[in-house]
């Protein structure tokens, strides 16, 4: 069983709230019992309860809990000789695992952009096993051949069937429909959609569209219906990017290709852009390509977009597009990287914390509950050593991240180390 949670004052912070680049000196955090925020501010203008337990975080900087709107807990990268040896037991396992270690690493909530069933959702919010509020989109939709289906030129399609993870594969608007719903009844919170082709699918293209915009249409609309979160689109090409904007999508992933007109779109449509760089790197490491975890055209193809998406992505943002913090992180990867990638690609680093915290919840729909330390909030946050504000980089080291709580309990207190 979780511990339970105290009255708790961090004391001796260096406070960074989320809304503003103005950090506060000698901050405190006062939460209570409820694992609720109730007072952020400076200490000399705070109440702090006399039974209160204190946590001193002296040189630390407390800013509120990460939130990565694309990862995949079901996921690794291994060669194929591994991928074949999971079964669904072995997947679960995994995404406890991987849950764990992202919430110890400072994330703590995430939205899942597929392959992770609804009860993963439910096992961390009861509790039972350590890790971070989650949504999830369960299956991924695909058309026939698309960035989805996990055919190969061999005619061999390597994937572990779970049973509470219905097919995604569709194709015209009645059949999306079909799929959409069915996704919707096995618990999914987002509809995944694959609007391009993708960099890990063997028989396509980054930049060939997939999916009418009829048929994404078909899609939101039923999300739209069923009263769940949104919907978010793989979208790396150019006019894939701009099917599914005209279609209704909530979100773009990647983006790597977008030119003016998917901006104007973008912008028209307040749509944010979640622009993934940790995944990029991992599938460029030298050493990963090496161990066989990277297939030849995998890397061929990150190779090609990697210069445009850093391009695009700069434009993007000096047009004002919306930039939400999402990382394609697998098991086994390091999500809080992200904010440097962001901050050093045109973002700059307050407004990578931003895209990290009060945006990204603003995309899940939960800002009454995380992405800022304000009264009533949920006691998220984490402390880092050093200014993440001068020294961004401090991003890419797991042991920069000292301290964190999540709804007021602590999940990883490496202080004394």
């Amino acid at each position: 069983m979780p511990a339970p949670i105290h009255h708790v004052v961090l004391v001796g912070a260096r406070l960074l709230d989320g809304r503003s680049p103005e950090a506060i000196a000698d901050g405190v955090v006062v939460t209570d019992e409820q694992g609720r925020i109730v007072a952020a501010g400076p200490a000399q203008a705070t109440t702090v309860p006399k039974d209160a337990e204190r946590i001193d975080v002296s040189g630390l900087t407390v800013v509120p809990g990460l939130i990565d709107c694309h990862v995949h807990l079901a996921l690794r990268l291994e060669p194929v000789h591994d991928r074949v040896q999971r079964s669904a037991t072995d997947i679960v396992v995994r995404c406890l695992q991987a849950g764990r270690a992202f919430l110890e690493g400072g994330v703590t909530t995430v939205r899942d952009a597929g392959y992770t069933p609804a009860g993963i959702k439910r096992a961390f919010a009861s509790g039972a096993f350590p890790g971070p509020r989650t949504q999830v989109s369960c299956q991924p939709l695909s058309q026939t051949g698309g960035h989805g289906d996990e055919w190969t030129p061999s005619g061999a399609i390597i994937a572990t069937e779970m049973s509470d993870l219905p097919p995604g594969i569709a194709d015209g608007p009645d059949a999306v429909r079909r799929a959409t719903r069915l996704q919707i009844r096995a618990g999914a919170d987002w509809i995944k959609v694959m609007a391009t082709g993708g960099v890990w699918s063997a028989a396509d293209f980054p930049d060939s569209s997939q999916f009418t915009v009829d048929e994404i249409r078909a899609i939101v609309e039923e999300a739209q219906a069923a009263g769940i979160r949104g919907t978010l689109a793989h979208a790396e090409g150019t006019a894939g990017i701009k099917n599914a904007l005209r279609a209704g999508i909530s979100s773009i992933e990647h983006g790597d290709l977008i030119d003016d007109e998917g901006i104007d779109l973008m912008l028209e449509r307040d749509v944010p852009l979640i622009p993934t760089f940790n995944i990029n790197f991992s599938l460029m490491d030298e050493a990963r390509i090496a161990r066989g975890e990277v297939p030849p055209w995998a890397v061929e193809k990150m190779r090609y977009l990697f210069e445009h998406q850093q391009r695009n992505f700069r434009h993007a943002v000096e047009r004002g597009v919306r930039v939400v913090m999402g990382t394609d992180s697998f098991a086994g990867m390091y999500p809080p990287a992200e904010l440097a990638y962001m901050s050093e690609y045109g973002l700059g680093p307050f407004r990578a914390i931003q895209a990290s915290t009060i945006e990204a919840a603003r995309l899940l729909g939960l800002t009454d509950q995380v992405g800022t330390l304000e009264a009533g909030k949920q006691a998220d946050l984490i402390a880092v050593s050093g200014d993440p504000l001068t020294e961004p980089e401090l991003w890419r080291d797991p042991a920069r991240i000292v301290f964190v709580m999540q709804g007021g309990r602590v999940a990883a207190d490496r202080r004394g180390a």
